[in-house]
């Protein structure tokens, strides 16, 4: 961790000596939302973000925060096409990434990066099922045991993202990742963002 604070520090200071050199553009602003999967095949949805950069080295390093939202439906399956639906799972993201870029281009990004993670998890878990399945495939006598997760996750993440600028200040990127957590499990993720530089 003292490792990468210094590395922070050191992209903020480079920052100031490219502003020194005249260069413009410094700052972007990226809506967007990722496909994402939780710890279980059913639990996909979508994260949306907001994300603010502050670009330095020639635009070769970026320096990013982002912040995301993510919802979606809770199935547990009992048997053959039996559902039981549990509250939403939710997460409430923040990710701060350090990327860098591997085309020397105005026009064109590949940046590949990553970072520390801190994300908020709401989860109505299913610790037990028990329940009788008829020859008809009927499911009755349902009893469950829930366990609620309200608690946040540390961990990091990992991502590679293409972007290209549609306009001097408007740039349209596509990018995927993958975040670890100790408790949360692995979270894959796929997504678009539309940005504005300034």
């Amino acid at each position: 961790m003292k490792s990468f604070c210094l590395l922070v520090s050191l992209f903020l200071a480079s920052s100031f000596f490219a502003n020194a050199q005249g260069l413009h553009n410094r700052n972007s602003l990226r809506i967007g939302a990722d496909y994402l999967s939780l710890d279980a095949p059913d639990d996909l949805g979508y994260r949306y973000m907001a994300r603010y950069g502050r670009h330095v080295g020639r635009d070769r390093l970026v320096l990013e925060g982002s912040l995301g939202y993510f919802s979606t439906p809770n199935r547990h399956l009992l048997a053959q096409q039996v559902y039981l639906t549990g509250l939403p799972r939710k997460r409430i993201t923040a990710d701060l990434t350090i990327a860098f870029d591997l085309l020397p281009s105005s026009h064109h990004a590949l940046r590949l990066g990553g970072g520390p993670s801190i994300w908020y998890r709401s989860d109505d878990a299913l610790r037990s099922a028990s329940y009788v399945v008829h020859q008809d495939g009927s499911v009755t006598d349902i009893s469950v045991v829930r366990r609620k997760i309200n608690e946040v996750n540390p961990g990091y993440h990992l991502m590679g993202e293409y972007e290209y600028a549609l306009m001097d200040n408007v740039t349209l990127g596509a990018r995927i990742g993958i975040a670890s957590f100790t408790k949360a499990g692995i979270s894959s993720m796929a997504g678009i963002n539309i940005g504005y530089r300034f």
